[in-house]
């Protein structure tokens, strides 16, 4: 007898652009992240988009919740659509909900995965993100895109 999956899903084209929206980020607190090195329980993120011609929601890996210059977070996605983004600045990620974007996909072993992602038009400023200094509190980012701190 064979089981119903978790979720609706469905496979998409590969290696071709496929537009569609970031509708949503999905966080976890404690995610499992498993390696050859053993397991490591950290703070996770993930994007959840809405892609033109696609029924259902489709969604990128789970990465750490960092903004360090080598996190898959900041190379992959915030460098691409976040003009002026800097390693460890503080943001609130909701700012990229809504946005265009254009997607290529790749996959392995049967899992599907988001090779490269930018914006459908500009990308974002980083004066139009919400910032969060060191602190905690809500900062103004200058005319200039830099980041005050």
């Amino acid at each position: 007898m064979a089981y119903p999956p978790k979720f609706d899903y469905e496979k998409v084209a590969l290696g071709i652009p496929i537009a569609g929206v970031i509708s949503n980020i999905d966080y976890e607190d404690k995610h499992v992240f498993k390696s050859k090195d053993g397991e490591k329980t950290m703070s996770a993120v993930r994007l959840v988009l809405k892609l033109d011609g696609y029924e259902y929601p489709h969604r990128s890996r789970w990465m750490t919740f960092s903004y360090d210059e080598r996190s898959n977070l900041f190379q992959k996605y915030l460098s691409e659509l976040i003009l002026g983004a800097m390693p460890e600045m503080e943001m609130d990620l909701d700012v990229i909900k809504g946005m265009r974007v254009s997607t290529v996909w790749g996959e392995q072993n049967d899992f599907q995965f988001i090779e490269s992602i930018s914006p459908i038009g500009e990308k974002r400023k980083i004066s139009d993100v919400k910032l969060i200094d060191p602190e905690g509190n809500d900062v103004e980012a200058p005319e200039d895109g830099d980041a005050p701190f």
